[in-house]
């Protein structure tokens, strides 16, 4: 049906009432002095000639296909999206996803291998009434010390052991040692050893993701990164660190001064582990998800839309400077 420009604007008059303003049929009839049954003509007239074009559509819908993506683009094994709401900030809604994710992927008598961060922290406190009472929690990287308690791996793992019912196994020995001498040494001391070796065989591993950028590396490094090796790392060309250790973009290592002075699983350990999850949010933290994708460091991840979004966006750009 060819229609005037007159017609046209009445038409998007009538819409604009009727949708975006919420006023009955009965009300734009007597605003424009016409019948309730002609407004209902011009609504549907508007359908028919493409003023009006209505979607039905729910978050989860477009998660969903968003999750299929990530499998599908990554190759992972599992992937959990969510859609922040509008007064939800994304690491609140990563954590609270993540927390309902945990118990579906949670067999009997289960080792849970965890690393540290405020995302994992915010996750356990998520976790709702979900015994496990078979399951043991083990540490899988050393402790940050007394200031940074509510986010340190030993807390987290005592508060998710706590949660679940079951057990955990604690790593006695800061992060970061002075020297990688003295971190040798104490990855050899016994109570150390046996953790580190349960934390590196675990059947689930749930790691913090962190970014490498000019700022530095995240909260964890606080207290050791200085400028000198931050320098390094960024001329090395990390991009992110997951249980302590950097690497670049496309998964590579970075062993750095520091990576040497790490109490932890080490890196190359976490591609033999059946499910990683790694849990962040941020697009922000894009490189450095895609560089733990890459390197095969996690295989499964739990996000928000956005920073999904701009992971794959990323890897398609990463593929053609490649190319």
């Amino acid at each position: 049906m060819e229609l005037d420009a007159a017609q046209i604007d009445e038409l998007l008059r009538v819409a604009r009432r009727y949708y975006l303003e919420g006023a009955s049929q009965a009300e734009i009839a007597d605003d424009i002095h016409v019948s309730r049954p002609t407004v209902s003509r011009m609504l549907a007239l508007a359908r028919e000639v493409g003023v009006v074009k209505i979607t039905v559509e729910h978050p989860y819908e477009r998660t969903s296909a968003m999750e299929a993506e990530l499998i599908e683009t990554f190759g992972l094994k599992r992937a959990w999206v969510c859609e922040p709401g509008p007064d939800e900030d994304a690491k609140s809604a990563v954590a609270a996803l993540a927390a309902r994710a945990l118990p579906t992927v949670l067999e009997r008598d289960a080792v849970i291998g965890l690393s540290n961060g405020t995302t994992l922290a915010a996750m356990v406190d998520a976790i709702g009434s979900h015994r496990r009472v078979d399951s043991c929690v083990v540490q899988m990287i050393g402790s940050l010390g007394e200031d940074n308690q509510l986010i340190d791996s030993p807390d987290i793992c005592r508060r998710l052991a706590e949660r679940l019912g079951g057990t955990y196994r604690a790593i006695p020995a800061p992060l970061v040692m002075r020297t990688a001498r003295l971190a040798a040494a104490m990855r050899q001391e016994a109570s150390i050893s046996v953790t580190l070796a349960l934390g590196s065989r675990p059947d689930v591993a749930l790691v913090g993701i962190g970014a490498k950028d000019a700022s530095g590396s995240g909260q964890i490094f606080d207290r050791f990164m200085t400028p000198q090796i931050s320098d390094w790392l960024t001329a090395a060309g990390a991009v992110g660190h997951v249980v302590g250790h950097h690497y670049d973009v496309r998964g590579r290592h970075v062993e750095s001064p520091l990576c040497r002075r790490i109490v932890g699983v080490p890196l190359d350990r976490l591609a033999h582990i059946p499910l990683v999850v790694g849990i962040a949010s941020g697009a922000a933290k894009a490189k450095a998800i895609l560089g733990a994708v890459s390197g095969g460091y996690i295989n499964a991840l739990a996000t928000d839309a956005l920073t999904a979004r701009t992971l794959i966006d990323l890897a398609a750009r990463e593929v053609g400077d490649a190319a």
